[in-house]
């Protein structure tokens, strides 16, 4: 089967603006480039991906539109823009003059203003991403959930995916969290523009994670949002915390093993291609 990896990233810490990586942390501090990804996927029919942000500077997104310009792997970039500066429109249409431009994804889940998405001032960067024709990653936690709801539902033209299911606590959840995650994301894929990407899961789990910790988040979003609305993402090199490339494609595949191969396809290929609107 082709994969498109609908979340990637690409890094180098020497540049100095991922402010959120653990220095002391061996497998995150460290360069990762498209060679080493190559190599990590050569087992497999790795066709296409999407790579996206890790830094919240214009520096990345001209980092990566480079890197992604130098390769076929890379089929489309999800950068940064700051939605705080009135003066970045100008700036995020000059990303879209680069046709791997895809979409903007702000790093909310590292600002404090859990309510910061609804801010009035961010309506003409929302419309601005409508008129350019990119899609919206949004990165955050289950708090995090109503409020991209308002969003999702405020804008329906914007296209919207969901990243890494919105990390819910799977290590050491409870009921009323599983509760809270699964009834706002059942109302977010009523949404006709709302997908979500089945990523970043082993990295919110125990180290000693099972497959049968994730079935339940698993079987959630494929009941809610369906083969249709679900995009396959590895979130490689962060998944290097708990598992390989392979060990997470493995397991992914493992848990939607009770799909069709039309329905896998839509999953690890077609619905990236639809979302971001790949030119493949």
């Amino acid at each position: 089967m082709k994969i498109i990896d609908a979340h990637q990233h690409f890094w180098d810490p020497s540049r100095g603006d991922y402010h959120w990586m653990p220095k002391d942390n061996p497998i995150l501090n460290r360069k990762y480039e498209v060679k080493d990804l190559s190599q990590v996927s050569e087992s497999i029919d790795l066709h296409k991906t999407i790579l996206v942000q890790a830094a919240a500077t214009n520096e990345e997104t001209n980092y990566m539109m480079a890197i992604a310009e130098n390769s076929d792997l890379v089929s489309g970039v999800v950068g940064w823009v700051n939605f705080e500066d009135p003066n970045q429109l100008e700036q995020l249409k000059t990303f879209t003059k680069n046709p791997k431009f895809v979409g903007v994804r702000p790093m909310i889940q590292d600002i404090p203003d859990e309510n910061w998405v609804l801010n009035k001032d961010f309506d003409i960067f929302f419309k601005t991403i409508i008129d350019l024709d990119l899609s919206f990653d949004a990165l955050g936690f289950p708090i995090h959930l109503n409020n991209f709801y308002i969003i999702a539902s405020k804008y329906p033209s914007l296209r919207f995916v969901i990243d890494h299911l919105m990390k819910p606590k799977i290590c050491n959840n409870d009921q009323k969290e599983f509760d809270h995650w699964k009834n706002v994301m059942s109302k977010l894929s009523n949404l006709d523009n709302v997908y979500c990407k089945f990523s970043g899961m082993v990295t919110e789990a125990c180290e000693n994670w099972t497959e049968n910790d994730l079935r339940p988040y698993t079987n959630e979003i494929l009941k809610i949002f369906t083969d249709k609305k679900i995009l396959w993402g590895s979130d490689w090199p962060v998944c290097n915390l708990r598992t390989d490339y392979i060990g997470w494609l493995n397991t992914a595949q493992n848990l939607t093993n009770n799909l069709s191969l039309d329905q896998k396809q839509n999953i690890f290929y077609d619905n990236a291609i639809k979302f971001y609107k790949l030119k493949i």
